[in-house]
């Protein structure tokens, strides 16, 4: 089946964006030993954002650390030497959403800042004699929760909006990227609202006050660019699970509820997957689901389980983790495309406050063409 969006929409080289939650990042795994003596990273900066963490390594007490970061749109780099702090600070704001491209150097207690080749500023403390020390990862764009904040003031520690490309330490290309939050290609080309699944994959998985149990209504609309893939995954511990995904121009729901599995599907007239946007409702009411996909309708009545539990689950959207997703699936593969105006018994769901955003999912904006 072909898809009339391009599933790798325009994006430039190289790039990655970052953005649109708190703890977007990518976490490098390899530090060479080197590092903690000197270090001299290269890279290019595209954003609007005013505050915001572009760069952030530390030891385990965060008592060593190197933080490169916005605040006010200027760019400040930032490490300590001992319990002094070297703080160097750009002159101009640098948050014009066109490219910069900014080095930063340490060399044991030197600092320097250089941006666009041209403003070089630097700053030194007389040598302490103590030794500077850091561990793996190195993060890019953003930090885990809670971290950084002891270094930093907290608007500058949440995850900066916009495009790093040329990443590199040394001269080197930082290759050893372990885990990724929230992190896209960086799409060229104009954008629309919404939260886009790339298909390198990831999944969002909402706070723990939607309760998808046995009564709901779940709402959202998507804009496919794959013939296959999982829209929403929803499992309890006992083998219990409801998923909707699309495969091959049809739009399924398929559930276990602890007696066996049952499903029902829609096959839309020009199939989810012609460029418009499409509407998806999923009605479930104990043992009857129904689905509705723009204006047909389909529905399925499953077998009575008497033991049925109204439970706490994790919500998954854009895909799971493989080993919840059952066998039984015609798909297993992520969601590649936007979805927008997702609502749980009409209250609309927040991406940005969401539990956990893993992968490549830009929370925001999709790539429009």
């Amino acid at each position: 089946i072909h898809c009339y969006l391009s599933k790798r929409p325009r994006a430039t080289r190289h790039a990655h964006h970052y953005g649109g939650v708190a703890n977007s990042r990518q976490e490098y795994g390899n530090i060479p030993e080197s590092f903690n003596e000197r270090s001299h990273f290269s890279l290019s900066l595209k954003t609007h954002s005013t505050f915001g963490l572009i760069f952030y390594v530390s030891d385990e007490a965060e008592d060593n650390y190197m933080a490169l970061f916005l605040a006010h749109g200027k760019l400040v780099y930032m490490f300590n030497i001992g319990n002094i702090k070297l703080k160097i600070k750009s002159h101009e704001k640098y948050n014009d959403g066109l490219w910069h491209n900014v080095i930063f150097i340490r060399n044991r207690n030197e600092g320097r800042l250089i941006i666009d080749g041209l403003r070089v500023l630097e700053d030194s403390v007389p040598t302490i004699n103590t030794s500077w020390h850091v561990t793996a990862p190195f993060y890019v764009g953003g930090v885990p929760p809670g971290k950084a904040q002891k270094n930093m003031q907290k608007s500058s520690v949440y995850s900066f909006t916009g495009c790093i490309k040329n990443f590199q330490l040394n001269g080197q290309w930082l290759s050893s990227i372990s885990q990724t939050f929230g992190v896209t290609p960086c799409f060229e080309g104009p954008s629309e609202s919404g939260t886009y699944f790339s298909e390198e994959g990831g999944y969002v998985v909402l706070d723990d006050s939607y309760n998808l149990g046995l009564k709901f209504e779940l709402v959202f609309e998507v804009r496919p660019r794959a013939a296959s893939g999982v829209l929403l995954h929803v499992y309890t511990n006992e083998g219990e699970y409801l998923n909707v995904h699309i495969h091959h121009g049809q739009v399924v729901v398929q559930m276990n509820n602890g007696i066996r599995e049952f499903a029902t599907r829609v096959t839309p007239k020009q199939g989810p997957c012609d460029g418009r946007w499409h509407r998806i409702a999923i009605i479930r009411d104990a043992n009857v689901v129904q689905l509705d996909v723009d204006s047909e309708v389909n529905h399925v009545v499953g077998p009575l389980n008497p033991r049925a539990m109204d439970r706490q689950t994790p919500v998954f959207l854009g895909g799971a983790p493989a080993s919840l997703l059952p066998q039984s699936l015609a798909t297993h593969r992520p969601y590649t495309g936007c979805m927008r105006n997702v609502a749980v018994n009409e209250i609309p769901v927040s991406f940005s406050k969401a539990a956990i955003v893993s992968g490549a999912v830009s929370v925001g904006s999709c790539p429009e063409a």
